[in-house]
Order: structure tokens, then sequence, then C-alpha cells
């Protein structure tokens, strides 16, 4: 299932429109249309969850129970959580980089308070075994 039907299948849970989500000003203009061709950014997705009160693993259907937890934009431990996740499992930067096919210098970027895409984040949570929620 694409992430458009995901999150459109949650608007609908909660009997949300498309429309509503432009009109309070959660999203702009046609921006959840984008993501039918485009995953949304980690800030729209995280602004859409917390509208709607729903984890993004929730709406992703990572779980099947909503834990619901707002988020904050950006994450203050992502950084943080993912590297203590990775010595738990005893897995190196260079180990995951390259089994998931991404640029270790990501690393540096998140130390310095980057956020990587909402893509990367799901490519994660399926590699280390932990949810979205346990990331951010």
């Amino acid at each position: 299932m694409k992430i458009y039907d995901l999150f459109l299948d949650a608007l609908k849970e909660k009997n949300i429109s498309i429309l509503e989500l432009e009109q309070n000003g959660v999203l702009g203009k046609n921006t959840f249309y984008d993501f039918c061709n485009y995953a949304p950014s980690l800030e729209n997705a995280i602004k859409i969850a917390n509208y709607l009160e729903m984890s993004l693993d929730y709406i992703l259907n990572l779980k099947d129970i909503n834990l619901y937890k707002k988020y904050n934009y950006p994450p203050q431990n992502f950084y943080t959580n993912l590297v203590s996740i990775m010595k738990k499992q005893n897995i190196t930067q260079y180990k995951l980089c390259g089994d998931l096919k991404i640029s270790r210098a990501n690393f540096s970027r998140w130390k310095n308070g980057a956020v990587p895409k909402l893509s990367t984040l799901i490519l994660l949570t399926k590699y280390l075994g932990y949810f979205l929620d346990d990331l951010l």
C-alpha cells in the first residue's frame, strides 16, 4: 500500500477530509495530493499525525494499536536514539550504511540536528526491528 493511501485511510478513520487539513493550516493547498508521487516530508507527516492524534507507526501500519504521543518537530533525540539502538544490536555506522545503501555523511548531518526523510526512517525501523516512535 502506498504512503498516500495509508494517510488517506487515517483521515477516513477520523472522518477528516483533506480540505479540512488545508483549511486548518495543517498542510498547504494540494500538498496532500503530492503524496501520490512522493513520500511526505517528516515534518508534514508529523503535522498530520499530531492533528489526527495518531502515531506514525499506526498510520503506516507498523503497529496495530494507536499509541499516540505528541511529536516534536524536529525530533529532539533522533540521533541519540538511533545510536543507542545500534549499540544494543552491535551495529556500526559502517555496517548500517552499507546494508541500507545510505551515505555515511548522513550520520554527521543527523548528529548536527538534521532530520532524515520519512522513507529513510521507515527503512531504518525495518532494518533495526524498532518502531518510528522508538527513533523519534
